[in-house]
């Protein structure tokens, strides 16, 4: 089997395959050519999930009827529900379907404030927007107390001490980001879950992992939250969707339902079931990149094996970004460059780096990589971003999200535009 992924970064042979799979991998219909560093707004996805959701989107037929096209309907939603449970790694518990990853975290947050005692709710100030609105939200209607564990400016992190004192026996509710969309680091969710239980065994704790799982593996069981909630079309997959894992315990509160549905039900209304479709081709895409790592027929070994490999060239692209090359310089040694929260491990990131360039407002700098054919983004004061930047007391920057089907060369290309903008 092919071991590249052990040194790190993907066999140029297989870079091409895994290129050739995906739509718009150098070009879209309005830019032209031009490099894609914007996977943790939406990623890039495989043609096969594009056919998946077109060819089920054309039948008409709705689930719980006497004909062949719902019976179609109701086996690939139960497919898309087995997949789901296989990427979470899950042997218990239920998934939760919603509009989106922000969707379904308003939905959990609700049913647990309005349901369980407790006078106060803690989360991060890394924490995205969507929980950080459905906290305050719910929390000033149930009369529960936010308390914001507020990251350290200078390493861009919440120290995991910082969170656990805000945690009594009182809180309700717990909520942590698994990955930062700002500084890409990786939290230590499964310390943070077995601490914050120490204090008290009962909490329920959501994870949210929308900017983790395209590049890592996820264990839901290993983890041990109630909740960990994904967005697909980060994922490779498509847009209008989002998922969570949720425990038995957290499935059965009171929660918005149809009547005579199971108490574990959380449909509301009919299934779609072309998005299910649309995430059953992304496990079927993982599972052949798997296929190149091991020789398992099973589908979780094959995800994981699959992840394994994403992690170990993202961590590659990553080091090129930081160390440069023979070619060019890397990032610790651009002076005009400022990078946030990046530490020395760099397997604890993702490769996703938040910078500014000295003497170049975020958004001209954005324009000037777009000028060079380089696809980033330049969050600010918006909606999503402007609790998180107030917290580091940033005001915008730059932000360079790659994914397992960029390639070092394009890396390569990115840090000499950067030099020549010195």
């Amino acid at each position: 089997m092919d071991k590249e992924y052990e040194k790190g970064l993907y066999s140029p042979e297989l870079m091409e395959e895994i290129r050739s799979r995906f739509e718009y991998v150098d070009s879209d219909p309005y830019s032209g050519k031009r490099i894609y560093f914007e996977a943790a707004s939406g990623s890039l996805r495989p043609k096969s999930v594009i056919e998946a959701m077109a060819n089920e989107t054309r039948l008409p037929d709705q689930q719980g009827r006497a004909n062949p096209g719902s019976a179609h309907s109701v086996e690939v939603t139960a497919k898309g529900i087995e997949d789901l449970m296989i990427f979470f790694g899950a042997k218990s518990g239920q998934t939760i379907p919603g509009w989106s990853s922000s969707h379904v975290i308003y939905r959990i947050t609700n049913a647990v404030l309005s349901s369980i005692p407790g006078t106060n709710v803690v989360t991060t100030g890394l924490d995205h927007a969507s929980v950080r609105s459905a906290i305050t939200q719910f929390s000033e209607k149930y009369g529960k107390e936010e308390r914001i564990a507020e990251p350290n400016r200078e390493t861009g992190s919440v120290e995991l001490d910082t969170i656990f004192k805000k945690i009594d026996k009182d809180t309700c509710f717990l909520a942590v980001i698994h990955t930062s969309n700002v500084t890409g680091e990786i939290f230590d969710v499964r310390t943070i879950v077995e601490e914050a239980r120490k204090i008290k065994p009962e909490l329920y704790i959501m994870v949210d992992g929308v900017q983790y799982t395209p590049s890592d593996l996820v264990d839901v069981e290993e983890i041990g939250a109630d909740a960990y909630v994904f967005a697909p079309y980060k994922n490779y997959g498509v847009k209008g969707c989002g998922y969570a894992h949720v425990s038995d315990r957290l499935a059965k509160l009171p929660h918005w339902k149809y009547i005579y549905k199971p108490e574990t039900s959380w449909d509301l209304g009919g299934v779609e079931h072309q998005s299910y479709a649309a995430w059953s081709a992304v496990v079927d895409y993982l599972c052949w990149l798997g296929g190149h790592f091991t020789d398992s027929t099973d589908r979780r070994a094959l995800v994981l094996a699959a992840m394994k490999s994403i992690k170990a060239h993202s961590t590659g692209l990553l080091s090129t970004l930081i160390n440069g090359t023979d070619k060019t310089t890397g990032f610790k040694d651009m002076k005009h460059v400022t990078v946030y929260g990046m530490g020395e491990d760099l397997s604890s990131r993702a490769c996703l780096v938040g910078f500014n360039l000295e003497g170049i407002e975020s958004a001209k700098g954005c324009e000037l990589y777009k000028n060079e054919r380089l696809r980033l983004h330049a969050p600010g004061q918006d909606p999503f971003f402007a609790a998180m930047l107030k917290q580091l007391g940033i005001s915008s920057f730059i932000r360079l999200s790659a994914c397992h089907y960029n390639t070092p060369e394009e890396i390569e290309l990115f840090l000499k535009a950067t030099a020549s903008f010195a």
